[in-house]
Protein backbone atom coordinates (compact mmCIF):
# COMPACT_ATOMS: atom_id res chain seq x y z
CA UNK A 1 0.00 0.00 0.00
CA UNK A 2 1.14 3.99 -0.95
CA UNK A 3 0.61 7.38 -0.11
CA UNK A 4 0.87 9.95 -2.49
CA UNK A 5 -0.42 13.57 -3.00
CA UNK A 6 -2.51 13.45 -5.75
CA UNK A 7 -4.04 16.22 -8.77
CA UNK A 8 -5.70 13.75 -10.53
CA UNK A 9 -8.98 14.78 -10.35
CA UNK A 10 -11.06 12.25 -12.11
CA UNK A 11 -10.07 9.50 -9.25
CA UNK A 12 -10.26 11.53 -6.65
CA UNK A 13 -14.44 12.56 -7.86
CA UNK A 14 -14.91 8.29 -8.90
CA UNK A 15 -13.54 7.34 -5.55
CA UNK A 16 -15.73 10.21 -3.71
CA UNK A 17 -18.98 9.30 -6.06
CA UNK A 18 -18.73 5.47 -4.62
CA UNK A 19 -22.32 4.49 -3.83
CA UNK A 20 -20.45 3.38 -0.53
CA UNK A 21 -19.18 6.69 0.09
CA UNK A 22 -21.07 9.21 -1.29
CA UNK A 23 -24.28 9.24 0.89
CA UNK A 24 -21.62 9.64 3.84
CA UNK A 25 -20.06 12.50 2.76
CA UNK A 26 -23.01 14.79 1.33
CA UNK A 27 -25.06 17.01 2.67
CA UNK A 28 -29.19 18.08 1.70
CA UNK A 29 -28.99 19.50 -1.82
CA UNK A 30 -25.27 18.12 -3.20
CA UNK A 31 -26.20 16.02 -6.17
CA UNK A 32 -22.55 15.80 -7.63
CA UNK A 33 -19.41 16.30 -6.15
CA UNK A 34 -16.57 18.16 -8.06
CA UNK A 35 -13.39 18.02 -5.76
CA UNK A 36 -11.30 21.38 -6.18
CA UNK A 37 -7.58 20.91 -7.13
CA UNK A 38 -6.02 23.81 -5.35
CA UNK A 39 -3.37 24.85 -3.22
CA UNK A 40 -6.02 24.54 0.06
CA UNK A 41 -6.51 21.01 0.00
CA UNK A 42 -4.54 18.18 0.26
CA UNK A 43 -6.13 15.02 -1.65
CA UNK A 44 -3.70 12.18 -0.75
CA UNK A 45 -4.69 8.80 -2.89
CA UNK A 46 -3.86 5.37 -1.11
CA UNK A 47 -3.43 2.93 -3.66
CA UNK A 48 -2.31 -0.77 -3.48
CA UNK A 49 -1.80 -3.96 -6.30
CA UNK A 50 -5.22 -3.29 -7.27
CA UNK A 51 -5.23 0.35 -8.11
CA UNK A 52 -7.01 3.21 -6.12
CA UNK A 53 -8.03 2.60 -2.91
CA UNK A 54 -9.26 5.72 -0.98
CA UNK A 55 -8.69 9.16 -0.57
CA UNK A 56 -7.88 11.51 2.83
CA UNK A 57 -8.54 15.36 2.38
CA UNK A 58 -6.50 17.26 4.08
CA UNK A 59 -7.10 21.03 5.08
CA UNK A 60 -5.30 23.56 7.24
CA UNK A 61 -6.41 24.90 9.66
CA UNK A 62 -3.23 27.21 10.81
CA UNK A 63 0.06 26.03 10.55
CA UNK A 64 0.02 23.41 13.37
CA UNK A 65 -3.64 21.71 12.46
CA UNK A 66 -5.09 19.88 9.47
CA UNK A 67 -8.65 18.81 9.15
CA UNK A 68 -8.76 15.54 7.51
CA UNK A 69 -11.61 13.37 6.21
CA UNK A 70 -11.50 9.62 4.78
CA UNK A 71 -13.01 8.01 1.87
CA UNK A 72 -11.76 4.13 1.10
CA UNK A 73 -13.26 2.35 -0.94
CA UNK A 74 -15.00 -0.80 0.49
CA UNK A 75 -12.69 -3.08 -0.70
CA UNK A 76 -10.10 -2.26 1.60
CA UNK A 77 -12.08 -2.02 4.77
CA UNK A 78 -10.84 -3.65 7.79
CA UNK A 79 -7.17 -4.36 8.37
CA UNK A 80 -6.03 -2.39 4.67
CA UNK A 81 -8.14 0.38 6.50
CA UNK A 82 -6.15 0.56 9.52
CA UNK A 83 -2.57 0.36 7.55
CA UNK A 84 -3.75 3.35 5.43
CA UNK A 85 -4.02 5.80 8.56
CA UNK A 86 -0.72 4.28 9.68
CA UNK A 87 0.92 5.80 6.50
CA UNK A 88 -1.13 9.15 6.81
CA UNK A 89 -0.05 9.90 10.31
CA UNK A 90 3.44 9.09 9.13
CA UNK A 91 2.72 11.86 6.44
CA UNK A 92 0.90 13.60 8.53
CA UNK A 93 2.94 14.28 11.46
CA UNK A 94 6.48 13.23 10.32
CA UNK A 95 7.11 14.37 6.58
CA UNK A 96 4.78 17.74 7.51
CA UNK A 97 5.33 18.00 10.43
CA UNK A 98 1.49 18.84 11.94
CA UNK A 99 1.06 18.97 15.65
CA UNK A 100 -2.73 18.05 15.64
CA UNK A 101 -5.16 16.04 13.50
CA UNK A 102 -8.78 16.86 13.41
CA UNK A 103 -11.83 15.12 11.90
CA UNK A 104 -15.74 15.94 12.11
CA UNK A 105 -17.77 13.14 11.75
CA UNK A 106 -21.72 12.95 11.75
CA UNK A 107 -23.92 12.19 14.63
CA UNK A 108 -25.27 9.46 12.35
CA UNK A 109 -22.15 7.41 10.83
CA UNK A 110 -21.24 5.30 13.62
CA UNK A 111 -19.02 3.16 11.09
CA UNK A 112 -17.17 6.55 10.55
CA UNK A 113 -16.82 7.68 14.41
CA UNK A 114 -15.70 3.85 15.12
CA UNK A 115 -13.36 3.60 12.82
CA UNK A 116 -11.45 7.09 13.81
CA UNK A 117 -12.00 6.26 17.89
CA UNK A 118 -9.73 2.69 16.80
CA UNK A 119 -7.37 4.55 14.79
CA UNK A 120 -6.72 6.62 18.08
CA UNK A 121 -8.54 9.51 17.74
CA UNK A 122 -10.36 11.10 20.97
CA UNK A 123 -13.58 12.96 20.94
CA UNK A 124 -12.79 16.55 21.55
CA UNK A 125 -16.20 18.20 21.22
CA UNK A 126 -19.72 18.50 19.43
CA UNK A 127 -20.82 21.00 16.75
CA UNK A 128 -24.39 21.02 17.51
CA UNK A 129 -26.78 20.94 14.71
CA UNK A 130 -24.04 21.68 11.98
CA UNK A 131 -24.56 19.41 9.47
CA UNK A 132 -28.34 18.85 7.06
CA UNK A 133 -29.17 15.82 6.40
CA UNK A 134 -32.46 14.02 5.29
CA UNK A 135 -33.86 17.14 6.66
CA UNK A 136 -32.60 17.48 9.70
CA UNK A 137 -29.79 19.09 11.37
CA UNK A 138 -27.10 16.78 12.93
CA UNK A 139 -24.66 16.89 15.22
CA UNK A 140 -21.12 16.73 14.33
CA UNK A 141 -18.45 14.56 16.83
CA UNK A 142 -15.33 16.48 16.69
CA UNK A 143 -12.26 14.03 17.07
CA UNK A 144 -8.60 14.88 17.51
CA UNK A 145 -5.04 13.35 17.94
CA UNK A 146 -2.02 15.60 18.41
CA UNK A 147 1.68 14.91 17.39
CA UNK A 148 2.63 13.77 20.99
CA UNK A 149 -0.23 11.31 21.31
CA UNK A 150 0.47 9.61 18.11
CA UNK A 151 4.33 9.10 18.74
CA UNK A 152 3.25 7.49 22.17
CA UNK A 153 0.79 5.10 19.96
CA UNK A 154 3.25 4.35 17.72
CA UNK A 155 5.97 3.19 20.61
CA UNK A 156 3.08 1.26 22.29
CA UNK A 157 2.90 2.97 25.17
Amino acid sequence: MKLERTHDMTTVKEILSHPAIFPHIHEDGLQDITPPDSDAFLWILISDKEGPAGVYMVHYHNQSCVEMHTCLLPRIWGAKANDSVKLLREYLFHQLGVKKVITNVPDYNKMALRFAKANGMKIEGVNRESYLKDGKLIDQIMLGMTRKEWICQSQGQ
